[in-house]
């Protein structure tokens, strides 16, 4: 027969009470906000804290790219701040850092540089329509995007690549890797907008770029000026056609060259040196 201390039995039950007060009736709380990395800053100088550059594709991140497109544009003064480990108050990149103060998430990023820097709307009707349009490409096109960008192991010897490690070791890596990290993103692709069978998937793909592709009204998405929702789109889009090949640039190449020939007009006029194909 086993006895248990009272003070023991005591010390039990009040872990299990705090563990289960912490994690069921604490109300849930944002982080606050870390301090800032660029204490000496320009004022009015965008910093922007993204993960390193690619040699054939500015960045993986179609957000990280959206705010680069969006300063280039608009030519908002910016600063490109490289960063493996660096992650914002909500844990991810990109961020900013504009005179003192941090901001993540890239959508609250882009609105901000919209109101201070003065950025344009467009007419009421397109505003509405290129904000459904940038939230279709964010929230849905997005998470089908991943799952084709991450069934390919050139996905993965890239993000191995921007760690500088030996090649040896990279290619012993990528197994792992694949496994880790490539679960995540199906998880998290599955949970924002299901599981799907390939062909399932495909059809999905081929409507969202429908939407884009009978939305483009001119040179880009709103006539012949880039807009905020260009960038969202070319983000999205340029991030996996460019990189390495997979399902998507077989798809754009086939059945959308009138989307893929937009990519290359917004390549062209925002970077025409930061390409490498």
């Amino acid at each position: 027969m086993v006895c248990c201390c009272p003070v023991t039995t005591a010390l039990v039950v009040g872990a299990i009470v705090f563990f289960l007060y912490k994690k069921f009736f604490t109300p849930p709380a944002i982080a606050s906000k870390p301090a800032i990395n660029k204490t000496d800053y320009k004022k009015d100088t965008v910093y922007l804290y993204q993960f390193k550059r690619l040699r054939n594709c500015p960045n993986l991140s179609p957000f990280c790219m959206k705010l680069e497109v969006l300063c280039r544009v608009y030519n908002i003064p910016y600063e490109i701040v490289e960063t493996s480990m660096g992650r914002s108050r909500n844990g991810t990149l990109p961020f900013i850092e504009l005179n003192g103060e941090h901001i993540a998430d890239s959508d609250l990023i882009e609105i901000r540089l919209r109101q201070h820097f003065k950025i344009p709307s467009l007419p009421t009707e397109q505003e509405a329509q290129s904000v459904a349009l940038s939230r279709m490409a964010d929230n849905h096109l997005f998470y089908i995007l991943i799952r084709y960008k991450s069934s390919v192991d050139a996905f993965y010897e890239t993000i191995i690549g921007l760690l500088n490690m030996p090649g040896a070791l990279a290619s012993l890596l990528i197994p792992l890797v694949r496994a880790v990290f490539g679960r995540k993103l199906y998880s998290r692709s599955t949970g924002a907008i299901g599981d799907f069978e390939p062909q399932e998937l495909d059809e999905l793909l081929h409507r969202d770029l429908k939407v884009i592709q009978d939305s483009i009204k001119g040179k880009f998405l709103f006539g012949d000026k880039i807009t905020p929702v260009d960038a969202t789109v070319f983000g999205q889009l340029a991030s996996v056609y460019y990189p390495f090949r997979n399902h998507i640039c077989d798809v754009l190449e086939k059945d959308f060259p009138k989307v893929l020939e937009y990519l290359e007009r917004i390549r062209k006029e925002v970077y025409p040196n930061d390409f490498t194909i």
